[in-house]
């Protein structure tokens, strides 16, 4: 026998900001966490940034950008959750050794890293550009139920989604530069679950199930 979800009352944050001729991912960063205080004021529990969030505005390549995680911007991003109560979802990228990753990061209520999402599908620009693929969709645990994250241009492939669906996932959260609207609105209606895109250059929404 299957038992209902329990509803719960959930509110949802995403941030649309384009940081322009910055100095580097230090005040991106002071940008992006003057929005998160203004969500917060709003009292969301999450709040969804865009992808590269570090990289964005500042002339820095992929790998220039990137930096280990746990690393400065999970710090940071981790004040900032924990002065604010709130869990944060960043897109930023990663150096692990000598490989580098589009990565999103989940940040929770206490400042914690509490998970990681490596960008599975990626464009050919990023693989010329020295990015590794990741190869799985995990499935987070937060205290108002489980999601799931993709970056960008996973929302071009049905089984991303579908995936952290089977799993549990009832929020996807996309940390995105840009795309086509009508998908992102697809992996919402197609496996009937809430999605959060942050972005540059689309629509930064929540999708809901219709």
């Amino acid at each position: 026998k299957t038992v209902p979800t329990k509803a719960r009352l959930v509110k949802l944050a995403t941030i649309h900001h384009r940081p322009r001729n910055t100095k580097g991912p230090e005040e991106n960063l002071e940008q992006f966490a003057k929005l998160i205080t203004q969500a917060s004021a709003q009292k969301a529990d999450i709040v969804c940034l865009p992808e590269a969030l570090t990289m964005v505005g500042t002339g820095r390549s992929y790998l220039a950008a990137s930096e280990p995680i746990p690393g400065p911007s999970t710090k940071f991003l981790g004040d900032v959750a924990r002065q604010n109560n709130l869990y944060i979802v960043a897109g930023l990228l990663e150096k692990d050794g000598e490989v580098v990753y589009n990565t999103a990061v989940l940040i929770d209520r206490k400042g914690n890293l509490a998970g990681k999402y490596r960008k599975v599908s990626l464009p050919r620009e990023e693989i010329d550009g020295g990015i590794t693929p990741g190869n799985s969709f995990p499935v987070f645990e937060t205290d108002f139920g489980k999601i799931g994250m993709m970056i960008c241009w996973d929302i071009t492939f049905p089984e991303g989604a579908k995936v952290l669906a089977q799993q549990g996932a009832e929020i996807i959260f996309l940390p995105i530069a840009g795309g086509y609207l009508k998908l992102a609105m697809a992996r919402a209606l197609e496996n009937q679950v809430y999605l959060v895109s942050s972005t540059y250059d689309m629509i930064s929404a929540v999708f809901d199930l219709e």
